[in-house]
């Protein structure tokens, strides 16, 4: 590992330290629960978690590269990726779905888990959009920027609703983008899928805008 690259890691490692300390909390108190219930129940979990940090090690990427930043076609590359994973990230939030009472385990401490993984997810979440926008600044012009990231918010407040509704993955606008494309069109115009949609698509996008906004004005 060169001198440059060390650098880059160790100061994102400081950086992001409060954030990798909920993670491994988050790690601990489902370890726990495994010890408790024998049962890898919100084993589910973990993955989950890891695809939330993918779109902040892409926004690392993404900030960090001056190889990157400076060739127009792999940064627009690695932007559209970065959108496209952006909604695992506070895709966690709707694991609180699969909470359910079980006698062998206090109750608080499920709510406690999924709490902290959803927390989890939301952070790396806005700490990669919080990358991404001072990329975006260097770039554009504010109001470009500001408008990008609303739209981004609503993209991924829709990408919820694909991933935990229609049950399709970040990958599938690839392998199966055909399909997927005309699934959301069908759910978007159908009368009774829309209203759900639009409503996970405006709820989430807007909570996800607000949270990025408080985000950033508390850093500022």
């Amino acid at each position: 590992m060169n001198s440059t690259l060390k650098l880059m890691v160790i100061r994102n490692m400081k950086r992001y330290l409060p954030l990798l300390l909920i993670t491994l909390f988050s790690m601990v108190l489902l370890l726990i629960r495994v010890k408790i219930t024998q049962s890898a129940y919100y084993m589910f979990l973990i993955w989950n978690l890891f695809l939330a940090a993918l779109p902040l090690l892409t926004s690392i990427v993404l900030q960090s590269s001056k190889r990157i930043s400076g060739h127009t076609y792999l940064f627009y590359t690695l932007l559209v990726t970065w959108l496209l994973l952006l909604p695992n990230a506070p895709y966690l939030v709707t694991d609180l779905v699969h909470f359910r009472r079980e006698s062998s385990v206090p109750f608080w401490l499920d709510l406690l888990i999924l709490g902290s993984f959803s927390i989890s997810g939301f952070l790396f979440g806005l700490a990669s959009m919080k990358n991404v926008y001072n990329v975006l600044l260097n770039r554009w012009t504010r109001t470009m920027a500001n408008i990008f990231m609303i739209t981004v918010c609503l993209l991924s407040g829709m990408g919820i609703y694909i991933g935990r509704v229609m049950r399709y993955n970040s990958w599938d606008i690839l392998t199966r983008p055909i399909t997927l494309l005309k699934d959301i069109f069908i759910t978007m115009t159908s009368s009774d899928t829309y209203p759900a949609a639009l409503g996970i698509t405006l709820g989430f996008g807007l909570l996800q805008f607000l949270l990025f906004d408080l985000y950033t004005t508390s850093e500022k």
